[in-house]
């Protein structure tokens, strides 16, 4: 990476900045594995002074060949130090008598500069050893405070085991499936060993055989992530895991898994370069045939950060069926596509068993995923629970909302003597513009809300929504055209309209859940707020003190709503609100989105789970390619497939 860098470094500035990259490698590259490595100070001071006087010496070697380049170098200085002693010695000719010292400092500086062009690989090999190992001590001080702080910040949501056996070459052959579970349970480690967490697994036993697809279904907080990466090949803290060899996690004939944010696991910057990024010499794919398997015929050659949210899932798959894997589990690979990109990768995974003869785990929320499944393992705090869940054919079905869904109004205008409360006129946005990179997310979107109005907008993944989200909330400023809030630029008043990410992993800052609430609400919001807020949202109270990597998904998600709402705001805008919920949150928050618009909140919402956030909605527009057009009235009654073109 470094030489590819410095190669771009020197076609496009020239040779200070191609040698500034190298520099800037080897120190990076030094500091990094020495602290990798936990290496004290004095193992780091040996290292130090190996590779500085190399690291001269390399300049010294770069000038020996680049003559002209050195002349001109040594001319330069040469002219610019002659021209300061002759500078002293105009001062010592003009006072009175002269000064000895001037004309003394003045002959010095001429000797000095004479010395350096005679001598000057002596000159150029120390200053450049002297430097580096003055970049080497800086780098050794910073880096070390970066480390410390984020060693501070608890992690507990990792795959650590199976990582570190594929970092180590584990030699021994794949073997995950059949896989058995024989009491499993699993506590994931707490920060605070005064208040350990609860378990999020409780004496499970399943059985996983090849050729199956199995659903894992429950509500958020249940353990079926944790499931997962059990099956990935993290060990338990109780029971044991049977299975004939290594889950080979990544490897070829190995585990592979899919999961909710695909950009996390797009490596390649092309698309077929994805598919096999990561693969050991000498295996042998067929890209093109890969990608019609998963629908992406004929996009070998696009750059992965033009696929939409639902080609760069199929992208994620088709990587992960590069290394033929034994057992493929997919989490949540369906909450953040649209109907129809759902639709298409639930056909993809269901056809696998048979037609590769693997095994799918597919973690899901959704009935109609799970009903595809041949059998459906149902996990309830922690424990597998014969009783199906409520959703999927239960006694007892999830809350539903009772609200009648006003009538929608197709016109986006503002009513006839009104002021909306937010104003977008003309808008445009480009990413990277004026680069050979330059992506257009939204052309010439007009729109008008009104104070107390509640707005749903609609479109298929890259149609531009969520970067319409990031510009009502004034995170992104527009290229183009004006977007306001209460009159004033949205972009100067960041924080006045508050913004639900898509990602609620990406909001959440603090180390416990609580004190994110407080944070984002400001000093006026204590702990009985937090309580309050949590109660709002669905979630105990108690999960005020847990950590922000011991929530589930969708407990994620409705904690960043708690703090989207400590501040009273007026305006609310909600970026993929149900994404990764369970059918009964998903009830919860929507009747939580009821209240607030009953109470005079101005909601935004931007959805692919159409049926539900109809109930409290007013309005409904659409995306298409970065266009905002008319949409037609929402039939709440219509399934969510048919409610997306």
């Amino acid at each position: 990476v470094v030489v590819a860098a410095a190669g771009v470094a020197f076609a496009l500035a020239g040779l200070s900045a191609a040698v500034s990259v190298v520099a800037a490698g080897v120190v990076g590259g030094l500091v990094g594995e020495m602290k990798r490595r936990h290496r004290g100070l004095a193992s780091f001071t040996i290292a130090s002074l190996i590779v500085a006087p190399i690291m001269g010496g390399l300049s010294v070697l770069v000038f020996l060949v680049l003559v002209p380049l050195r002349r001109l170098l040594l001319e330069s200085m040469k002219n610019t130090i002659d021209g300061f002693a002759k500078a002293l010695d105009q001062v010592a000719a003009q006072l009175p008598g002269g000064t000895e010292a001037f004309t003394q400092t003045a002959d010095g500086l001429r000797a000095m500069t004479n010395a350096i062009v005679d001598y000057w690989w002596v000159w150029m090999w120390i200053s450049g050893a002297v430097g580096t190992l003055i970049s080497l001590y800086v780098a050794w001080w910073l880096v070390g405070g970066v480390i410390e702080r984020v060693r501070a910040v608890p992690s507990v949501d990792t795959l650590d085991e199976p990582r570190r056996a594929l970092e180590a070459g584990d030699a021994s052959a794949p073997g995950p499936l059949p896989v058995e579970f024989d009491g499993v349970g699993f506590t994931y480690p707490s920060a605070d060993l005064r208040r350990p967490l609860a378990p999020a697994l409780n004496d499970v036993s399943l059985r996983i055989d090849p050729g199956e697809l199995v659903a894992i279904v429950g509500a958020n907080g249940s353990g079926k992530s944790t499931v997962a990466k059990i099956l990935a090949g993290r060990a338990p803290t109780a029971g044991h895991v049977l299975r004939s060899g290594d889950p080979g996690l990544g490897r070829p004939g190995g585990t592979a898994m899919v999961l909710q944010r695909p950009e996390t696991q797009m490596l390649g910057a092309r698309v077929a370069d994805d598919v096999v990024w990561g693969l050991p010499d000498g295996v042998d794919v067929d890209v093109d045939a890969l990608l019609a398997e998963v629908g992406l015929s004929g996009l070998a050659d696009r750059d992965t950060a033009d696929l939409s949210g639902g080609q760069q899932q199929r992208l994620a798959l088709a990587a992960a069926l590069a290394r033929d894997p034994a057992l493929l589990i997919a989490d949540e690979v369906t909450s953040m596509v649209d109907p129809d990109g759902r639709s298409d990768l639930l056909e993809v995974l269901t056809a696998l068993p048979a037609r590769r003869g693997l095994a799918v785990v597919l973690i899901t929320h959704r009935a109609d995923e799970a009903a595809a499944a041949d059998r459906v393992i149902h996990l309830r705090d922690g424990r597998v629970d014969p009783q199906p869940p409520v959703w999927f054919g239960g006694a007892e079905e999830p809350d539903r909302v009772d609200l009648d869904p006003p009538p929608f109004r197709r016109d986006t205008r503002p009513p006839a003597g009104g002021t909306p409360l937010v104003q977008l006129t003309g808008i445009g946005h480009k990413y990277l513009a004026g680069s050979p990179w330059e992506v257009t997310a939204l052309r010439d979107v007009t729109l008008h809300v009104d104070r107390g109005e509640g707005l749903l907008i609609v479109g298929g993944n890259g149609s531009g929504k969520s970067t319409l989200a990031w510009i009502l909330a004034g995170l992104t400023a527009p290229t183009s055209g004006t977007a306001l809030y209460a009159g004033s630029p949205i972009s100067k008043q960041v924080g006045a309209v508050k913004l639900t990410f898509q990602h609620a992993r990406l909001q959440l800052q603090r180390p416990t859940l609580g004190e994110d609430i407080q944070a984002a609400g400001g000093l006026g919001v204590g702990t009985l707020e937090v309580a309050h807020l949590l109660d709002e949202v669905g979630l105990p109270r108690e999960f005020a003190a847990r950590s922000t990597d011991a929530l589930s998904g969708g407990q994620m998600r409705r904690g960043v709503l708690a703090g989207a709402l400590a501040g009273h705001p007026e305006i609310i805008v909600a970026d993929e609100p149900l994404a990764g919920l369970d059918p009964q949150a998903r009830a919860d928050v929507v009747a939580l989105f009821g209240r607030l618009r009953a109470a005079g909140l101005t909601l935004i919402v931007i959805s692919h789970d159409l049926d539900e956030i109809a109930a409290v909605c007013d309005r409904q527009v659409e995306l298409v390619d970065g266009v905002l057009v008319e949409a037609g009235a929402l039939d709440p009654a219509r399934s969510g497939t048919e409610g997306q073109s």
